[in-house]
């Protein structure tokens, strides 16, 4: 999903730029009609079947809870992982109106805490988005939030060089089963707002810590 909003953004401004260029004349001529988001989407899903879409790299280490490591331009810890059993929450990404859900019995939720650190010359910025929970047959689990860890949320924000900060990402999982997923950061994607893409897609790798 990640990859496909990325790309959606890339042809939107591809298609912009190429307006732009048109000669100064083209108001005396018939002007290209735009593209729609569907059109977009089409050519998109044509490109993914296609397989010109490349993949993230993936580090060839697994990481455990507690451990501080490099990843690109900043360093990552997990510092621990709570679990909890009972409460509300709300899916991100769900609809504006949706009601909060109630964890079953089956269920618990993780509440992992992370740190991110910023050890490149410049600014970045950071977002829940840069993460993601997969279970053992790589699927991914959408995030979650609650309103109890409403200030401690990681959402988003900008670290200056030698800056770093703590928040909490959280995902609902069948109880007991948290040895069976794995925490996936990717720097690129958390680093949503920089101007330097060059240099930051060179972040574009997935570094796993394993939860067990």
């Amino acid at each position: 999903m990640k990859k496909v909003l990325l790309l959606l953004f890339v042809l939107t401004i591809g298609f912009a730029l190429s307006a732009c260029s048109q000669s100064s004349d083209a108001s005396e001529k018939e002007k290209p009609k735009e593209k729609t988001q569907e059109e977009l989407e089409k050519e998109l899903d044509k490109e993914l079947k296609e397989g010109n879409v490349s993949k993230s790299k993936k580090d060839d280490q697994i990481h455990k809870i507690g451990e501080t490591f490099k990843a690109g331009h900043t360093n990552l810890t997990v510092n621990k992982v709570d679990r909890v059993q009972k409460g509300e929450y709300t899916e991100v990404g769900g609809a504006v109106d949706a009601k909060p859900k109630t964890i079953k019995n089956e269920e618990e939720r993780l509440i992992i805490e992370v740190t991110i650190e910023n050890i490149g010359k410049d600014s970045i910025s950071y977002n829940f988005i840069g993460f993601d929970l997969k279970d053992k047959n790589d699927q991914s689990i959408r995030p979650v939030f609650s309103i109890e860890e409403k200030d401690r949320i990681l959402m988003g924000g900008t670290l200056v060089p030698g800056k770093k900060v703590t928040g909490l990402v959280s995902y609902v999982i069948p109880k007991g089963e948290q040895k069976n997923y794995t925490l996936v950061y990717n720097p690129f994607f958390a680093d949503t707002t920089s101007s330097n893409i060059e240099e930051r897609v060179k972040d574009d790798i997935d570094y796993l810590v394993k939860l067990d």
